[in-house]
């Protein structure tokens, strides 16, 4: 089982990072409404959609969304949000990323470092293949990952708290390119000790323009926060990418 099958699915998941909260995800895609002509999508796709908060944000917002995870967990909770809200075209789906729907979408998106999670670089250039193979022709792909030359810089090695009467224990290291973290739960409220772990591929900016290239994707700006400012490889968190397919 890969290291995202048992982690995404598990009740602590959520717990711990529950910070991530509807109103990051309403900044998001704010900033998506107001840099792309996403005014003429009338499909979009959701890839890697977790529980749900970008994908039914967007869908607030008009849109016709599809969302898909491998998470079952992840998949109900978001079925859930969007039923007590009453939510009308837009569905959810359990499934691998790298296993494209048979339809095509006006826009993808990839949103909050949902990308970099297989071990091999030929399996993550897969979900590029999956993505050229679901867009419209002109369609809008935009990759919202991780400013992996900040990480290397800046990483926290451990991290400790506490939730709920849970107690966390977080180390991180960077090995074979990719930024691990190993995540220890323990409490009254756990059964013994719990162990899970991250990994996820520290990718730079030109991997990404050769792949998508690749893939027939021209890229059409590059962000580095929410707020729309510029990509800066020394100091921005993120690596907002827009393209579309040409």
């Amino acid at each position: 089982m890969d290291w995202f099958e048992e982690w995404f699915d598990s009740p602590l998941y959520e717990k711990l990072y529950a910070n991530r909260d509807v109103q990051e995800a309403a900044q998001l895609v704010a900033l998506l409404e107001n840099s792309l002509p996403l005014e003429e999508c009338s499909s979009i796709l959701d890839l890697g959609c977790g529980r749900g908060r970008h994908a039914i944000t967007l869908n607030q917002k008009g849109y016709s969304v599809t969302g898909i995870d491998l998470s079952k967990q992840a998949i109900a909770t978001a079925r859930q949000k969007a039923k007590e809200l009453e939510l009308s075209d837009i569905r959810f789906e359990v499934r691998d990323m790298r296993n494209p729907l048979p339809e095509k979408f006006d826009a993808i998106v990839n949103l909050f470092t949902t990308f970099g999670y297989f071990e091999s670089d030929d399996e993550n250039a897969v979900v590029l293949e999956s993505v050229q193979q679901m867009l419209d022709p002109g369609g809008i792909f935009v990759l919202d990952y991780m400013n992996a030359q900040h990480v290397r810089h800046h990483f926290q090695p451990v991290d400790s708290g506490e939730f709920q009467g849970i107690h966390y224990d977080i180390e991180r290291y960077i090995e074979d390119n990719s930024i691990f973290k190993e995540i220890t739960f323990s409490g009254d409220k756990v059964e013994g000790t719990k162990k899970y772990a991250e990994r996820v591929k520290l990718y730079d900016l030109s991997w990404f323009e050769e792949q998508l290239t690749d893939h027939g994707l021209h890229i059409d700006h590059v962000y580095g926060d929410y707020k729309g400012n510029d990509f800066d490889p020394e100091s921005s968190d993120r690596l907002l990418i827009v393209s579309h397919l040409e």
